[in-house]
């Protein structure tokens, strides 16, 4: 099977072509929904909900207020810096929630932020880990990783002292079929086909000292398949992880996690497909939906993780995986606010296997109370995916 991606450009040009309604009046703001999770309590035989704890924004900041909400919102920062916060709006933590935030530089540790929460943060609030050093950051890029009971959540990246470095100076993990061989341009995949028995991680612009031992943890639809280190070295600033296996590899979505010691550098994801049948109109399906705040320009991928929370104006996107998307089918995407429709997105005429379709929408300002936009997406006249963000207003 010959997977294509949606290119970039078709992508836009497809938007363009889109039927959309301008945006509708705004209603009075809703109060925000969160998750539950039902849990048994054994001596009552009752069921009680316990709210699922929420990470939305993060910020880097260089002063906090009371509150410890961000005064500033910074991605460089000046050579003399002894001191940054990274900033979290949470909600619904538990008490003993414990917040780490690990502070890189390249593949080396240079600090570690802790906050254990003694009491409940039941409502939404700011929760800031700061970073404080004897001696001021040198110039050059940066990195925080936002972890939540040992689990990673998310990412910043920023400078110190300069603009951020170019492409080819971050890190970048990516899947092929065959390792590089140093003269032939790297043919990146993120879908690979059924009956595929290899698939190579590349880890491009790795850290130049190569100091500390490397190794990658591989996991299907959420469970861990194998951990691997890394193959012989043969190129410099590049590091391989080969998984070959003698029958084909499951199907599913695969996420891949690079280590230098037990420090995570570098995070990535492709989908083994399963048997496809021969499309005909009816058969399209939307496999996977989320809300991502970035995308991968060339493929459509979401990149980072879902967000359920984040502070407007900003521009988040609807990043679809569909499958046998015929020129009949249409998909209809459907904005509300505070239950009240704002826009909607008709696209039809594509011809798509397996493709990442990415939907930007920009989210106004508000100001007051938080507010609930609801996303739905309809696959020729049924619903396939709903998903709610709250948007907190600017500071």
């Amino acid at each position: 099977m010959k997977v294509q991606f949606l290119p970039l450009l078709l992508l836009v040009l497809l938007l363009s072509g889109c039927s959309a309604t301008a945006p509708m009046q705004q209603g009075t703001p809703s109060t925000p929904t969160s998750l539950s999770l039902s849990v048994l309590t054994p001596d009552r035989g009752e069921v009680r909900y316990r709210p699922e704890p929420i990470i939305g924004q993060l910020v880097l900041a260089t002063t906090i207020g009371q509150d410890e909400a961000p005064q500033d919102e910074v991605g460089t920062l000046p050579g003399n810096t002894r001191q940054v916060y990274l900033v979290v709006r949470a909600t619904d933590l538990p008490a003993g929630a414990r917040l780490s935030a690990v502070w890189l530089r390249g593949a080396s540790e240079i600090g570690r932020s802790e906050r254990q929460l003694v009491d409940a943060a039941a409502g939404p609030r700011w929760i800031a880990l700061p970073l404080q050093l004897k001696t001021p950051l040198t110039g050059g890029e940066y990195s925080v990783r936002l972890y939540l009971n040992d689990r990673f959540i998310d990412s910043l990246v920023f400078t110190v002292g300069g603009q951020r470095g170019t492409t080819d100076e971050q890190m970048t993990l990516v899947f092929a079929t065959e390792r590089p061989s140093g003269t032939e341009p790297i043919e990146a995949q993120s879908v690979f086909p059924q009956g595929t028995k290899q698939v190579v991680a590349i880890l491009a612009n790795a850290p130049v000292d190569g100091s500390g031992d490397y190794w990658s943890r591989w996991m299907v639809d959420g469970r861990v398949l194998t951990e691997i280190g890394p193959d012989d070295l043969t190129l410099a600033f590049v590091r391989t992880f080969t998984l070959q296996r003698n029958e084909p590899l499951p199907p599913g979505h695969y996420t891949v996690q690079i280590f230098v010691d037990q420090q995570e550098i570098a995070q990535g994801s492709f989908t083994v497909t399963g048997a496809t049948p021969t499309p005909e109109l009816g058969q399209a399906t939307v496999e996977d939906a989320r809300i991502v705040r970035a995308i991968d320009p060339g493929t459509g991928m979401p990149v980072g993780a879902r967000i359920q929370e984040v502070q407007a104006p900003a521009r988040i996107y609807l990043a679809m995986l569909v499958r046998d998307i015929q020129p009949k089918d249409e998909l209809r995407v459907v904005w509300e606010r505070a239950e009240i429709p704002v826009s909607q997105q008709l696209l039809s005429g594509l011809t798509l296997p397996l493709n990442w379709i990415s939907l930007p929408f920009d989210l106004p300002a508000e100001h007051g109370a938080p507010v609930t936009y609801r996303v739905t997406v309809w696959l020729n006249g049924h619903q396939t995916f709903q998903a709610t963000v709250v948007v907190q207003p600017g500071a």
